[in-house]
């Protein structure tokens, strides 16, 4: 098998000396013997050594002076090919001497490796570089040599020349691989900023000071304030007019976990309008950088449908209760009208009996007279009348009172259950809002249940939505009562019982609502929080209820809720709602959170 092939290199030597040509054609003209001695040591040793590089062999060029020395330079360019080294005498009367030679040759070729041939009686090291400069391309050759110096210095310089011309090259594709991913990286970079700039959203970077670093038009737009003016400038020093207990004075990157957090926040535009972002900070990677991301979308018409949707929906659900309600006014207003009606009849009465005592206490009315108008009282008989009435007057009375009363607390809980709300959490006692809640719905419940309410005295206050809530109990409610009607007209009760209790928790209040209504069938236990999802008959149930519910207590006021079912009995749900809302506990610069509820709680599985 053959070896690799030798390599050729180029020398040329300048010397005003034919014989030194012919010294230097003798040195490099016969190539070691290399392969005769590889095949000795075959013969003596009985193996075959690996195979070796062959040795480079010369092929000389030679030039009697330096302007034929640089011609020779010209010429070989002009071929495409270059000398690996030059051998330069440093006395070639009476042209050019070396280094005026040298300082023309790198002229033309300015890698050209050079060795300067000089004798001792020439010119030293220190004016040579003194003339050309101190440089690693130039090597000197004191006078006389021996060839063996001469190989050295050819063989060293010409692969220190092929090693320059690699690196040259690949240096050359290095640039044109840098100079094509950073034409990429421009195209990339053009394209994401094309990207950021149509999407909808809002998009803010901030460093780990809380500066701005990014600003897109959205910003721009909905801020009102150019991403020049944005960008270094800390979100704190911006001009935004913050609401609702927004205060990012506090906030600081270093503040935030590595999880993503969401919340909405709300602010005055310059038209005067408040405005609520749905915001998402995320952290851009997961070093200890503190850079965030801020993804904002403005859901203000959204809230403004979302609250007229909820009213809506309240104002459906005291429409579906109007009928019962209207029962339960009705009822009282009667006994109060007649009770008024009998205390005005008596008081007619009292009327005539009193239009008489003027005359009956005249002294001038004869006895005849007398005796006549006593003959009337006693034919009219008002006299015993009024006496038993006057009787009765106070227990009508206390009755009406009591129907007033009764009438005012329907009237209030009406008013409170269909009132459109703030959208800002107050305090408040759950027994409360229960009581308003039992009343308006009482019309739904009476007829099929007995309610029963355990409601702990003194229960503390919470931070809460009270139409919200109101809304969430009510369903509750109403599905219970639903459930035990379907139960009665299935003959299996003859009336079914709801029961409502409240007690307090270390930091926050649970309340349980428990029917005998047969419990909710295994087949849609995962399903009773889904939105439309209902087991009524068609026009009886939206599917609706128990979503609602879920939403207000698990997502609005971040509690819990979740049910147990006695199968073939009953379904107890329980409620839990922290005392103090967890808005105020989130991150100082987010001023609502609303988190997605976990699987647990979505399918009502006790926690």
């Amino acid at each position: 098998m053959s070896g690799p092939e030798a390599t050729v290199e180029h020398l040329l030597v300048i010397d005003d000396s034919e014989t030194i040509h012919n010294d230097f054609r003798k040195i490099f003209a016969t190539p070691a013997p290399q392969d005769e001695l590889l095949a000795l040591d075959a013969a003596l040793f009985g193996e075959t050594p690996p195979p070796r590089k062959p040795a480079p062999t010369y092929q000389l060029s030679c030039a009697s002076g330096g302007l034929e020395g640089l011609q020779l330079v010209h010429q070989a360019k002009q071929r495409g090919i270059t000398f690996g080294a030059a051998f330069v005498d440093m006395r070639m009367p009476p042209g050019w001497d070396g280094v005026q030679t040298i300082e023309r040759l790198w002229q033309v070729d300015p890698d050209l490796q050079v060795v300067v041939c000089t004798a001792y009686s020439d010119q030293s090291w220190t004016e040579i570089a003194e003339r050309i400069g101190r440089t690693d391309k130039l090597l000197v050759l004191k006078k006389p040599f021996d060839d063996i110096e001469a190989i050295q210095l050819a063989t060293s310089l010409c692969e220190k020349r092929r090693l320059l011309r690699g690196h040259r090259q690949n240096l050359d594709d290095l640039k044109q691989v840098v100079a094509s991913q950073k034409s990429k990286l421009d195209s990339a970079h053009h394209d994401a900023e094309v990207l950021i700039a149509s999407i909808p959203s809002i998009l803010i970077c901030l460093d780990r000071n809380g500066c701005v670093t990014c600003w897109n038009p959205r910003a721009e737009s909905t801020f009102d304030i150019p991403a020049d003016d944005a960008i270094g400038k800390a979100m704190t020093e911006l001009p935004i007019a913050w609401t609702g207990g927004t205060r990012l004075q506090d906030f600081h990157s270093g503040q935030m976990s590595k999880a993503p957090e969401q919340g909405e926040i709300q602010f005055v535009d310059r038209h005067g309008r408040k405005r609520t972002l749905d915001v998402r900070i995320s952290p851009l990677s997961q070093t200890a950088s503190g850079a965030t991301l801020w993804v904002a979308t403005d859901v203000t018409r959204q809230r403004f449908i979302q609250d007229q949707l909820d009213q809506s929906r309240r104002l459906e659900s005291v429409g579906q209760l109007a009928a019962g309600v209207a029962h339960e006014i009705n009822t009282p207003m009667q006994y109060i009208g007649d009770n008024v009606r009998y205390v005005a009849k008596t008081m007619d009465r009292l009327s005539r009996l009193l239009e008489l005592l003027p005359a009956l206490a005249d002294e001038t009315v004869s006895d005849a007279q007398w005796i006549q108008l006593r003959h009337s009282i006693d034919q009219a008989g008002d006299a015993q009348k009024i006496r038993s009435s006057l009787e009765q007057i106070p227990d009508a009375l206390a009755d009406s009172i009591q129907g007033v009363q009764a009438v005012t607390k329907i009237v209030a809980a009406m008013k409170e259950f269909s009132h459109p709300g703030t959208g800002k959490t107050t305090k408040l006692c759950l027994n409360h809002v229960l009581r308003s809640t039992i009343t308006v719905a009482r019309n739904e419940w009476k007829y099929v249940a007995d309610l029963e309410t355990d409601l702990e005295d003194n229960l503390p206050a919470i931070d809460g939505l009270p139409s919200e809530l109101n809304q969430a109990f009510l369903n509750i409610i109403v599905n219970a009562s639903h459930a035990i009607g379907d139960r009665i007209d299935r003959r299996e009760i003859a009336k079914g019982k709801i029961s409502i209790a409240t007690r307090s928790l270390d930091d926050s209040v649970e309340v349980t609502i428990a029917d005998n209504g047969g419990g909710i069938p295994d087949e849609a236990r995962k399903r009773v929080f889904e939105p439309f999802f209902t087991t009524k008959a068609v026009g009886k149930g939206t599917g609706q209820g128990l979503a609602v519910a879920h939403s207000v207590i698990v997502q609005k006021h971040r509690g819990k809720l979740w049910f147990d079912v006695q199968e073939g009995t009953g379904t107890t749900f329980t409620i839990q709602i922290p005392r103090v809302s967890l808005v105020a506990q989130t991150p100082p610069w987010l001023s609502e959170v609303t988190l997605p509820a976990t699987f647990s709680e979505s399918i009502g599985v006790r926690p």
